[in-house]
């Protein structure tokens, strides 16, 4: 009596060969990151290209509008516009301010605090992982996903803005919710605010309580420190009037940055100086020759956020780095 030797029967397609799984782009530690938070890295990706997809239908709209209300003779472009898109602007910067919130809140803080608190990082460790690459890969996932994200975002409101930069806001384009949001800026905000959120989470080893202390500090950027960006200001550019001919005109484009008035002796004095005489001739009695405007130009506005960006982008590489040294030499 023989016995059929048993063979393993192989998988085959339609067309009669062995059935292949496709290749996966991400393999070893990449891979186990990818799985471990795939949801909020695939929930971020989808919702960005939403977004642009959106904003950049939005723009092509606004321009064909704005075509043809500039071809309109008798048209007040600026009443038009404000009666049309404000809402749309509005709500829009809205959103984008809220991208350094997620990028901390929901990619940052539960990165580490996560893995400790549930003890998967002891786990990974003991399969001939180190901490520092597991933490260096965790966290080059986590700044590449918000790379990515935020420069699209950034790239497509930026490119509905610009078309109408003087419309938009009153033409106020260094007030917050235009220079923090269009750019490079929010790329370097989001960077930061992943950074702080993966650092609370490596030394408080609780996402919840990670979450919220990266949440505070969204806020307390957002109300108090968000107003530094003065300091990346370069030196304003000037126009000056003899006081007969009154306040300098602003340059179309520009934003206003401070009014003085000018004594005999070139020294500035408040704008209130001369605010309440009634003639030229009494205001030069007060000894107030001229009137001074600083101001800058809407050509200084790129290198104004680049550099305020290379600060904000600075910090945060240090404290990524801070995070992943801390995070190599104690135990976790």
């Amino acid at each position: 009596m023989s016995t059929a030797a048993q063979t393993p029967v192989a998988a085959k397609g339609g067309d009669g060969e062995e059935g292949k799984k496709p290749p996966r782009i991400l393999r070893g530690l990449p891979w186990l990151v990818w799985r471990q938070h795939r949801v909020a890295f695939a929930v971020c990706l989808a919702l960005t290209a939403a977004g642009c997809v959106h904003m950049l239908w939005q723009r092509g709209s606004m321009v064909g509008f704005l075509d043809h209300a500039r071809a309109t003779s008798g048209v007040e472009l600026r009443g038009v516009f404000e009666l049309k898109y404000p809402d749309s602007f509005e709500n829009a910067m809205a959103l984008m301010s809220m991208v350094p919130v997620v990028a901390g809140v929901f990619l940052g803080a539960p990165l580490i605090a996560g893995d400790r608190e549930r003890g998967t990082v002891q786990l990974v460790t003991t399969q001939s992982v180190t901490r520092g690459r597991w933490l260096a890969v965790k966290l080059g996932m986590a700044v590449l996903i918000t790379v990515v994200c935020s420069a699209a975002l950034s790239a497509a409101f930026t490119s509905w803005w610009e078309p109408a930069h003087d419309l938009v806001n009153g033409g106020v384009w260094d007030a917050d919710n235009v220079f923090f949001n269009t750019g490079p800026v929010p790329v370097a905000l989001a960077l930061l605010h992943l950074a702080v959120g993966a650092a609370l989470g490596l030394f408080v080893r609780r996402t919840l309580l990670a979450m919220g202390l990266t949440l505070g500090f969204a806020l307390v950027w957002d109300v108090a420190l968000s107003g530094y960006a003065k300091l990346a200001f370069p030196s304003p550019r000037v126009l000056v009037n003899p006081v007969e001919q009154g306040q300098p005109k602003l340059p179309e484009g520009a934003v206003s940055h401070d009014n003085w008035t000018v004594d005999a002796h070139g020294g500035l004095h408040g704008f209130g100086t001369c605010f309440n005489e009634r003639t030229p001739a009494d205001c030069r009695a007060k000894g107030i020759v001229a009137e001074r405007l600083e101001y800058f130009g809407y050509d200084q506005m790129p290198g104004i956020q680049w550099t305020y960006a290379a600060f904000v982008l600075a910090a945060a590489v240090a404290l990524l780095a801070l995070t992943l040294w801390w995070g190599r030499r104690r135990p976790l």
